[in-house]
């Protein structure tokens, strides 16, 4: 069937207007958003968008809902919905670390070596070609720092992950699988971004506070924030809720669903799956606003505090060394924002000058999510300097 969206968009402006009203003060969409957004969906690149612009007081000044969570069943996007933030779940790597790095417990200049002993055994490819490959010693350790800004030397996946998938094995047997797959440049010497060194960052938090990564995570942060539906198992409820992931068909005519295919089904089976600090976080509009009003008020929400402001500085700044790569410790940094993005488009970025806090949701298999994702900061940028 072909899609509506290009004659229903504005209708479903007018819901997510109805939808999202406080009691007393409706939120309006903005004009700019809608505009550098809408031929995405005309184009059938992608089905529906969530769009926040906020301060950092929480206060919403705009809001856009357009288009669709589920285009079969024409059910328009909605807060309510779940999305696969994939990626964004970096920041939480990051901050686990900055919050055990405030109470003492670790440095980012620590060795890895000195939580996890055999990863001592790491090597460093030298040569390769299709007859040998020749592996040299390290000239310095890697440290957490590495592992957090993608400069570790590590490939994206462990080798375990390649054979068995992202989320099958323990995040311990995925630490020490690395142990035989030699590294592939020099600590600190090239950025490659991937999901393994945040996985044994998480691991280092598990053995540190010597709780489980997820435990870690739902006490320090995901309760005391009211982040009550981010979760790496998301339950049968929850996928119901969760919004479809959709590209253009072959003839792009209309809408094509494609899957999440990073992460082992059903999604919700907490024995045969576990945590992917890389990438496997589900979460809804709410919560990553939550996640980034504390960012904006500089690891503060609500009277309490959850980094130090030296903690926030860490995070705010590039942090890869010579390779100048904009990237800090799990946290993109772009335009002067920081935050993450996920692999389906979602989005959020955090303007420490100004307060601006946006949140973009999209689940998007086209390759037009960054397109879409920067127009979207771009619009939302001129929306908040003119409100």
């Amino acid at each position: 069937m072909s899609s509506p969206l290009a004659v229903g968009t504005w209708c479903f402006l007018f819901f997510g207007l109805v939808v999202s009203a406080h009691a007393t003060d409706a939120v309006p969409a903005s004009p700019d958003v809608a505009a550098v957004v809408q031929p995405y969906l005309d184009q059938h690149k992608i089905a529906g968008i969530i769009g926040i612009v906020a301060d950092k007081t929480g206060k919403v000044h705009f809001k856009n809902l357009m288009g669709y969570a589920d285009v079969e069943a024409q059910k328009p996007i909605d807060e309510n919905n779940v999305f696969w933030v994939a990626s964004m779940s970096k920041m939480f790597a990051g901050a686990s670390v900055m919050m055990l790095v405030d109470e003492g417990k670790l440095s980012l200049d620590d060795p890895v070596t000195k939580y996890i002993p055999q990863l001592s055994k790491w090597m460093v490819v030298e040569e390769k070609d299709a007859s040998h490959v020749l592996l040299k010693p390290l000239v310095r350790p890697v440290t957490i720092r590495h592992l957090l800004s993608h400069t570790s030397g590590l490939t994206g996946s462990a080798e375990v992950q390649q054979v068995t998938g992202a989320d099958t094995t323990p995040l311990k047997v995925r630490s020490l699988s690395s142990v035989t797959g030699p590294l592939q440049s020099q600590p600190g010497e090239k950025y490659a971004y991937g999901n393994q060194g945040m996985n044994i960052a998480a691991r280092v938090v598990e053995l540190v506070s010597e709780m489980p990564y997820e435990e870690f995570l739902q006490k320090r942060f995901f309760d005391p924030l009211g982040m009550s539906e981010t979760t790496f198992w998301p339950s049968a409820a929850q996928v119901a809720r969760l919004a479809g992931a959709y590209g253009p068909n072959k003839s792009k005519t209309e809408f094509a669903r494609g899957n999440i295919g990073f992460l082992t089904k059903p999604y919700s089976d907490r024995t045969n799956r576990h945590p992917e600090a890389g990438g496997g976080l589900f979460s809804t509009t709410h919560d990553i606003f939550r996640y980034g009003l504390m960012l904006a008020n500089d690891g503060e929400l609500d009277g309490k505090r959850y980094l130090s402001a030296a903690a926030m500085d860490e995070l705010r700044k590039e942090q890869t060394g010579s390779t100048k790569v904009n990237y800090s410790l799990g946290y993109h940094l772009r335009n002067g924002m920081f935050g993450h993005d996920g692999a389906l488009g979602t989005d959020l970025s955090v303007d420490p000058k100004t307060g601006m806090v946006t949140v973009f949701m999209v689940q998007c298999t086209s390759g037009d999510q960054w397109a879409a994702r920067d127009a979207f900061l771009k619009a939302a940028t001129k929306a908040f300097s003119n409100k």
